[in-house]
């Protein structure tokens, strides 16, 4: 199917708000990072699939290309404006906004199927993916050669029918001498939420933005090599419906910026509805301050490694 055109655009985003009403629970479900050991018996059969064969994330080892491919990536016409960005429990996100649906294109991707599948016609979900929204956990959940990173972004697409998900994943490391223009642009919206609904005292950040700003949805992906591999959501009930695609190399953010990213996930008390502050943080993240499922067995899966050409 073709995404350029932006009706079917729109009936895509509309699936996207479907799937996450119906299968990503993770908002109504109950669950802490510091009691992450017990999902696989909390969050199974009617509660969910956290004790499956499927689950995510993995520790990822390195090695030799697989396969050599290149991921087609588009990134649509939507700007910055059409995005929400909220704070929650396990971290910051940005999703599109409802009433975009008919107004511009989503950006979206395509898994090279021809080239790893001996079946690509009966390749499950298919390979197109429309990205629905952005996520980032502090602590990494991949592992790669057994190493943590600070923090993990994920990019969630779905296909046209909401059967089937697929992620972009990529670790996020402070090492910058300076600021990342791009997430310098997320980071002063999730400051904003933090200013408007929450209780805390945003006055000490500062922002320094390019008044010439333009989205690239796709900046720290196009190019790239990434691991591939069939699992599941990493938040309960952890459904077992994601093409997992990680990315090789780390997106590099500043020092500065990391600190700003903890503070807003970790320190955050939302108001509620009558302007009064929660008394505590809203995070459920770990003692340690980690939200993160750590590595699940692979229980037999293969990984494999797809090599752009470039």
């Amino acid at each position: 199917m073709k995404f350029g055109n932006k009706s079917i655009a729109a009936l895509a985003l509309l699936s996207l708000i479907n799937f996450y009403s119906s299968c990503h629970v993770a908002g109504a479900t109950v669950y802490d990072y510091d009691h992450v050991d017990t999902w696989n018996t909390e969050f199974s059969g009617d509660n969910g699939n956290c004790d499956g064969r499927k689950q995510s994330p993995i520790a990822l080892e390195t090695m030799d290309c697989t396969h050599y491919a290149n991921y087609e990536m588009n990134q649509g016409d939507c700007t910055l404006d059409g995005m929400e960005f909220e704070i929650n429990k396990n971290g910051v996100q940005m999703n599109w906004k409802p009433d975009l649906i008919g107004d511009c294109q989503l950006p979206f991707f395509k898994i090279p199927v021809n080239a790893i599948s001996d079946d690509p016609g009966s390749f499950e979900g298919g390979d197109t993916y429309v990205h629905a929204q952005t996520h980032i956990h502090l602590s990494s959940e991949h592992t790669i050669d057994g190493k943590y990173f600070g923090a993990e972004l994920h990019m969630v697409h779905l296909n046209a029918d909401s059967t089937r998900a697929s992620v972009l994943g990529t670790m996020i490391r402070p090492v910058l001498p300076h600021d990342n223009p791009t997430f310098e642009q997320f980071l002063k919206r999730w400051v904003d939420v933090m200013k408007s609904d929450g209780c805390d005292c945003t006055d000490h950040y500062t922002f320094d933005l390019s008044p010439n700003f333009k989205l690239d949805v796709y900046e720290n992906m196009e190019g790239k090599d990434f691991y591939h591999y069939d699992g599941g959501l990493t938040t309960p009930g952890c459904d077992e419906i994601v093409w997992w695609n990680f990315n090789t190399d780390p997106w590099n953010i500043s020092v500065r910026q990391f600190n700003i990213l903890v503070d807003v996930i970790l320190k955050y008390k939302p108001k509620d509805q009558n302007g009064v502050c929660a008394d505590k943080p809203q995070t459920n993240a770990s003692r340690g301050g980690s939200t993160s499922r750590p590595p699940q067995p692979l229980n037999g899966r293969k990984v494999l490694k797809i090599c752009s050409f470039s």
